[in-house]
């Protein structure tokens, strides 16, 4: 059941409900049904985060402007098309066809954070067994995002998905967005895309959410979604952190290769960088600063990362966590930042998430909107 004050039907039967400017959309059906529903639903904003883009790229491009960027960006997205599963690109034809939108935009906004090379900054956690009152995982994660802050909170949508083929699964995105970079599944397994510097890149994988999006939906269990991740070809470094009722662990990957991270007695912390020896060898180079982001250059730099790290450690060492622990520790002045675009807490076992609704970054010193997407 979802937890929200005004509930409306639409033409497929799917609810779509509001709550705090919280768009939440439920779909079902094939993919071109999944997609072209939410196309017809959330035109709007498409074309307001295909303006923020432009914007942006005005700004950024004052002596050439801001199409000749986009013409390049969106030539360079249909790159990754041939890597796109079948199904994802019917989706993404449905979303555009019901938006009435050119179908490379949205390819263009499924693969921005490929080309960019994960620009975001990322933290995360799980904490289990002797971390939790009942022993099971509990799991959270910032976003952060160092430009279109404005429009990514303003627009911020609840996906809850029932594939015609695949598990059902909840994701919070954007309009346009049909991957998953947060995510929880009717099987009970949480996923949280977190960006990695890394030196092993292609333009030939499966884009990242895309990849998260495959693995959440056909996996039955954490292992399950670890296997299925590890098994595709990426394109860019990230840390995947999965949790369930009962296990958690983090995935480090670059394009071709992952290891993965098992908690550390029950707690597992997650920032930016490797920390396996394993992928020492792949680590990269952390990104410059973004023109006009909020963000200063401290935040893009890979102690910045570290810090963050051992700030979660400190925060959770020696505590029974609650939910709301997990949400304080999230919202700490040295874990969130002006670019805090989103935030959630999981329960796993429950099936249950809770997601920040601050309407300025960071968005966890709001209050947290408590979701159940299914009886």
């Amino acid at each position: 059941m979802l937890f929200f004050s005004k509930i409306k039907k639409d033409q497929l039967g799917a609810k779509f409900a509001e709550l705090h400017d919280l768009s939440v959309i439920e779909l079902s059906g094939s993919p071109w049904e999944l997609g072209h529903r939410h196309g017809q639903k959330l035109a709007r904003g498409i074309r307001a985060m295909r303006r923020g883009l432009l914007r942006y790229l005005l700004k950024a491009g004052l002596v050439v402007g801001a199409c000749p960027i986009m013409g390049i960006l969106l030539l360079l997205g249909r790159r990754f098309w041939p890597a796109v599963p079948r199904p994802f690109q019917e989706e993404m034809q449905g979303v555009a066809a019901g938006a009435q939108v050119n179908l490379s935009f949205i390819l263009l906004i499924n693969v921005l954070d490929d080309l960019a090379n994960n620009v975001p900054r990322c933290s995360g956690l799980a904490a289990g067994g002797d971390y939790t009152a009942d022993g099971f995982y509990l799991a959270g994660r910032n976003l952060d995002y160092p430009l279109f802050i404005d429009e990514l909170i303003s627009h911020q949508t609840l996906f809850v998905v029932e594939p015609h083929r695949g598990k059902p699964f909840a994701s919070l995105a954007w309009p346009g967005y049909i991957g998953v970079c947060t995510g929880l599944s009717k099987a009970g397994v949480a996923m949280s895309q977190l960006s990695a510097m890394s030196r092993d890149t292609s333009l030939k994988g499966m884009p990242a959410a895309l990849r998260f999006r495959q693995g959440l939906e056909t996996a039955a269990s954490l292992p399950e979604a670890a296997q299925a991740i590890l098994a595709v070809k990426g394109t860019i470094g990230n840390n995947v952190l999965l949790a369930s009722a009962d296990e958690a662990c983090v995935l480090e990957l670059s394009a071709t290769r992952g290891v993965v991270r098992p908690p550390l007695a029950g707690l597992l912390t997650v920032t930016n960088h490797y920390q396996t020896p394993a992928m020492a060898p792949w680590r990269g180079r952390f990104p410059r600063r973004p023109p006009f982001s909020p963000l200063s250059s401290y935040y893009f730099s890979e102690d910045y990362s570290r810090s963050r790290d051992a700030r979660l450690q400190e925060l959770a060492q020696n505590k029974i966590l609650r939910p709301e622990d997990v949400q304080t520790i999230l919202a700490d002045a040295d874990i969130a930042n002006p670019g805090t675009v989103a935030s959630l807490v999981f329960n796993p076992a429950e099936r249950t998430l809770w997601v920040a609704r601050g309407q300025k970054p960071p968005v966890n010193r709001g209050l947290f909107q408590k979701i159940k997407p299914w009886h």
